[in-house]
């Protein structure tokens, strides 16, 4: 028999709390293998600021990528062919559109802080990921890592889409406004003290926290 998830001991919620300790683990190495990396390359404000765009496209799209394609696998009301049809105009629209708000935070991101040589009004959107991704890529990987839970990989029913699309869009405000205090210590002279708290707030699990606080305040 399956034992009350809201009770103490049961099995749903022991295995809540085990998968809930996993992930602060794991968020929690990739943000000590982040600033391990961040001191030996020694990254400055320039390297985070851009390696927080590369993360937020690229997570945020992979996201978006594999939440409609299992929303369109494991969908069953509905031809396979009109869901795949679905999904891929889905699929356009946010590329389209997720691809358009990273390539303008680009354009005043590379005035600030230059990194595609030559281009510094209107970069080459696909040239800037390129040159973050060879240069950022632990801070991907960190967060693809510390976000893997995330990721909606038993889908989203089609009538509630617009829960698929929160998160890649709250990373990508949560990227403006650590940028933003980058900005600012930045005209203070002292943003390169800012890079580590900064990456222990942008791997803190804001959401699994709360998760986890409800869960035990419900018992």
């Amino acid at each position: 028999m399956k034992m009350n998830k809201d009770r103490p001991g049961s099995i749903d919620s022991d295995s809540t709390r085990a998968v809930g300790r996993n992930d602060l683990i794991i968020d929690l190495l990739a943000f000590v293998a982040t600033v391990l990396c961040a001191i030996l390359l020694q990254w400055r404000t320039k390297d985070i600021v851009w390696g927080l765009w590369a993360c937020s496209l690229c997570v945020g799209y992979a996201y978006i990528v594999v939440g409609i394609s299992a929303s369109v696998y494991h969908a069953k009301d509905m031809p396979r062919l009109i869901l795949a049809g679905g999904g891929l105009l889905l699929l356009g629209f946010f590329t389209f559109h997720f691809g358009m708000f990273h390539f303008v935070h680009s354009v005043f991101l590379n005035m600030f802080f230059p990194l595609v040589e030559g281009e510094r009004t209107f970069p080459n959107i696909f040239a800037a990921l390129s040159v973050a991704l060879r240069s950022y890529w632990p801070l991907v990987l960190a967060t693809f890592a510390s976000r893997h839970s995330d990721f909606p990989f038993s889908g989203v029913e089609f009538g509630k889409k617009k829960d698929l699309f929160k998160k890649p869009y709250a990373n990508v405000i949560r990227m403006h406004l650590l940028i933003f205090i980058f900005a600012g210590l930045h005209g203070a002279g002292m943003a390169d003290l800012g890079i580590y708290p900064v990456l222990l707030f942008y791997f803190v699990p804001w959401a699994k926290l709360r998760r986890l606080y409800r869960n035990r305040s419900a018992k």
